[in-house]
């Protein structure tokens, strides 16, 4: 035996023996708190595992058994460790990222490819070679602070991805306030002061919801953002360091969907993870490019996309989250004549059935005879709950009470709450609504419209549902 081959058996029986000291610590890794080891006490132990070794290296002894070593390796630090030469045909363990790394790596899921990369962009941006602002990057769904005054709900910005996160919002508090395991009045009073555990549950839930309705209650999409592009550069496509990085995850179980939700819930609220865009590209999925498309009634004569040049939400991308159906209109049903009696060439596509969070809109700048109207379907939600948009701004008004919606009875007199997810506002402002007598109407044609100018434009969109109530602030100056 030449002095090399001696030289690599003395180094890797040295290497067994330390295996074999770790193998004997028994300590876990998980939570395990590294200890200083003396390299005299280091030293100590080393001459009596020479003792217990003392015997020729044999070469079923050259590879210690290390079964269940990863559940009890023991940190420990040396000055100087000794040189170890590789050669061919060795076998090298490379260390796992480590965990504080920005981006954790999910097993598993499809790479995006360059067709449905660029068919995505189009389907939301109308261009593959334009993408989101910084603005839409930052949105993420991030809780607020839960000792503040909404600790059930989510951060928003000021940009057109409030709407999109005021919709999630709702079915959050949709499950937070009407889906629990036990209900009871005074349980559902609580619900505005959840613990970490309830929200974070009731986030994932409202996500799931919304996901697996854009399936049609067969399938749904995930979407996550990794480190490394899945394709080239290409003429067709411009790249944003966000589409081209996504791993497509895809469920056929609801309860599959749950799971990996809540495990990976941490990348759709981590800063700079772009969560909310990861939402929005898993509900188009989920919905798929081909149906939004029918949805919209997109042909090669007519375009169409969800999001406006503003980046606001168009009427189609909130039908999807709120319904599940990109749809280009507010009304009930498809309407097939148009208002002289005359059939249209397409049917103009609205809403089909009931839905779980309903949708208030007033525009002071449309004309008193030609506004928009909202359907029944979505102005009578199956809850409480209803995304507004006053304005060109979005809000959420919704009650604890889900007689609400199901008893005309509570309209007579009920309560409300008025909440935007901005830094803005303070506190929820809470507006109680009287349908009986309502507000009091002048006797004059201008005491009418001096009496219009002066109501608030949010107690106009109130209106556009419960006709003539009278809103009350309780001492909350109306700031919308």
């Amino acid at each position: 035996m030449d002095e090399r081959e001696s030289t690599s058996l003395v180094e890797r029986d040295h290497l067994m023996k330390l295996l074999n000291l770790l193998d004997s610590e028994k300590t876990l890794l998980i939570d395990a708190k590294p200890r200083r080891v003396q390299l005299g006490s280091a030293k100590r132990r080393l001459a009596a595992i020479d003792q217990r070794f003392s015997m020729p290296a044999s070469p079923s002894s050259i590879v210690p058994s290390v079964t269940g070593l990863h559940e009890r390796l023991q940190t420990f630090y040396v000055d100087r460790w000794p040189e170890v030469k590789v050669q061919r045909g060795d076998t090298i363990l490379f260390p796992s990222r480590h965990l504080g790394s920005a981006m954790t790596r999910t097993i598993g899921g499809t790479p995006i490819s360059l067709e449905t990369a660029v068919e995505l962009r189009k389907i939301v941006y109308g261009t593959p070679h334009h993408s989101f602002s910084q603005e839409w990057r930052k949105s993420t769904l991030e809780f607020q602070d839960i000792d503040g005054p909404y600790p059930y709900g989510i951060q928003t910005q000021r940009c057109g991805s409030r709407g999109l996160a005021l919709c999630i919002q709702g079915y959050l508090l949709k499950h937070l306030f009407f889906d629990r395991e036990y209900k009871s009045s005074l349980s559902t009073a609580s619900s505005l002061k959840p613990n970490s555990f309830e929200r974070r549950r009731a986030l994932i839930e409202g996500m799931c919801t919304m996901l697996w309705q854009a399936g049609e209650k067969r399938r749904s999409t995930v979407v996550l953002m990794e480190e490394e592009a899945c394709f080239g550069p290409d003429y067709r496509y411009r790249f944003d360091n966000l589409t081209e990085r996504l791993h497509v995850f895809e469920f056929r179980k609801l309860e599959e969907v749950k799971s990996f939700v809540k495990r990976n819930l941490d990348r759709f609220q981590e800063e700079n993870g772009c969560g909310l865009i990861l939402f929005l590209y898993s509900l188009v999925l989920s919905r798929t490019i081909q149906k939004v498309r029918e949805d919209m009634d997109i042909s090669k004569e007519k375009k169409g996309k969800l999001l406006t040049d503003m980046e606001d939400l168009t009427i189609s991308l909130l039908n999807l989250a709120l319904t599940g159906h990109a749809v280009s209109f507010l009304h009930n049903g498809d309407i097939l004549y148009d208002s002289r009696g005359n059939a249209l060439p397409r049917p103009l596509k609205g809403v089909q059935e009931r839905s779980h969070i309903g949708f208030m809109f007033w525009d002071k700048g449309e004309e008193p005879d030609r506004r928009t109207e909202v359907g029944s379907m979505l102005k009578t939600p199956k809850t409480p709950i209803w995304v507004t948009k006053v304005n060109q701004m979005y809000g959420l008004l919704f009650s604890t009470n889900l007689d609400l919606v199901n008893d005309w009875r509570i309209e007579n007199w009920f309560t409300l709450s008025y909440y935007t997810g901005l830094v803005s506002q303070p506190r929820t402002a809470i507006l109680n609504i009287e349908t009986r007598r309502g507000r009091p109407r002048p006797k004059t044609t201008l005491g009418h419209k001096q009496e219009e100018n002066r109501i608030p434009p949010l107690e106009n969109c109130i209106m556009t549902k419960w006709y003539g109530a009278y809103v009350g602030w309780n001492g909350t100056l109306p700031f919308i």
